[in-house]
């Protein structure tokens, strides 16, 4: 994972990592890098970013606000 060096990370606590992930991005903002359809949806519907990679490429998402 030498694309994660040198990045932020943050703790989260909760049931489910989703719903933490998602209620962080609505408190904060921020980018959330995953290759998961329906997280991807929930991050961006809540305002956030999301990075992931597809054919060898970074894809940014923004969000839909």
């Amino acid at each position: 994972m030498k694309i994660s060096e040198g990045l932020a990370r943050i703790k989260i606590s909760g049931k489910n990592v989703d719903d933490a992930l998602v209620y962080h991005v609505q408190q904060n903002g921020g980018m959330v890098a995953t290759i998961d359809i329906e997280l991807k949806r929930k991050i961006k519907k809540s305002g956030g970013t999301v990075l992931s990679l597809a054919n060898d490429r970074i894809i940014l998402e923004p969000s839909k606000t």
